[in-house]
């Protein structure tokens, strides 16, 4: 059978998707309570308007949000490479690029 990891995964997924019914979502929560002794509790979900599909974009600001403590998990050099792209980049604001600047100068890297 396959990592029972990626079924829990699937199955919370399913409870959190707006797509699936109720008696689906119901169903889903049994299962995780049977096979994985979790409870998730019910959400009322207000019916709010579709989204596009679309995951909404990060800014390379290199602000202190949740995202800038994740880069420390991440290859450094893959990041100083994404830093000095962002420079180049001309669709990326001034603000943005200064930010990476003092990033990179953080990360003990050169400016070019």
């Amino acid at each position: 059978m396959a990592d029972p990891s990626h079924r829990e995964r699937g199955l919370r997924a399913a409870i959190h998707n707006p797509r699936v019914s109720e008696q689906a979502k119901q169903h889903d929560r049994e299962l995780l309570a049977s096979e994985f002794g979790e409870q998730v509790e019910e959400q009322v979900e207000e019916h709010a308007a579709p989204s596009s599909g679309r995951k909404p974009r990060r800014s390379s600001s290199g602000d202190a949000g949740p995202e800038h403590h994740m880069a420390e998990e991440k290859d450094p050099a893959k990041v100083i490479r994404g830093l000095k792209s962002a420079l180049k980049n001309p669709h990326v604001s001034e603000k943005a690029k200064e930010a990476d600047r003092k990033r990179l100068l953080e990360l003990g890297e050169s400016l070019e």
